[in-house]
């Protein structure tokens, strides 16, 4: 083939299932126009997925396909082996959920073009559907152990930057906790009616602080727990 290019855009998506490439249509922003495609989804970044396909396609030796157990590489695929024109193959890639910036959705759009060998320009040309699906499943399967590594590594930072922050946030609670202490026992040792509506102004102003500090820390520990849970099924 020519080349393989990848874009990212704002991605419509067809009833699909996890796991299995299908069918769908891709439609971006500059050319809101559907073309069909076919898709998977992918448990990595769509950053994470570039990377991974970047790395991918440049293992084209003959000790890289021996190496390459479990899965077709490119040049022994149906959809390569049949693409006798060399047409270019299009990759579309964006988040699954733009929620969600650890799962992708990867789509390889099914029209493309060939060189006209019998006037100037191009002729449109569209790849077999099962075959792109099956290159498709292929690839996901060949990318898996260089993306997950990567996956992994990020998911780890995160999680252990989300802890980090959840120290700090413990550590904010405490000290406000004690000035609330603190500005009680001011109250109750104060006889000054005057002093006593600052003292309890402040202490209103400070109890504002330990919820909004209480509500962070439930928020973050559930992040928390979602980030170790997704860890545990990347790694395993």
């Amino acid at each position: 083939m020519k080349n393989l290019s990848l874009a990212t855009g704002f991605l419509f998506l067809c009833g699909i299932a996890l796991g299995q490439a299908k069918e769908g249509s891709v439609e971006l922003q500059a050319r809101v126009i559907p073309q069909p495609a076919v898709l998977t989804y992918l448990p990595y970044s769509p950053e994470v997925v570039k990377m991974a396909l970047a790395d991918y396609l440049t293992k084209t030796s003959n000790k890289d396909q021996r190496n390459a157990n479990g899965f077709l590489l490119s040049t022994n695929t149906l959809l390569v082996r049949n693409n006798e024109g060399n047409a270019d193959m299009n990759f579309v890639i964006d988040r699954k959920v733009q929620t969600n910036k650890n799962e992708s959705v990867i789509y390889l759009k099914l029209n493309s073009s060939v060189d006209n060998e019998n006037s100037w320009g191009t002729a449109p040309i569209q790849f077999d559907i099962q075959e792109a699906k099956d290159y498709l499943n292929n690839l996901a399967i060949a990318i898996k152990p260089y993306a997950s590594s990567l996956q992994i590594k990020s998911q780890q930072k995160d999680l252990s930057e989300a802890e980090s922050k959840n120290r700090s946030l413990v550590e904010e609670g405490n000290k406000l906790q004690k000035k609330r202490d603190k500005i009680q026992t001011q109250i109750g040792n104060n006889g000054d009616n005057k002093i006593n509506d600052g003292l309890s102004k402040r202490k209103a102003n400070n109890d504002r602080l330990i919820d909004e500090n209480l509500t962070a820390q439930l928020n973050l520990k559930n992040a928390i727990t979602k980030q170790i849970a997704a860890l545990d099924l990347l790694m395993n």
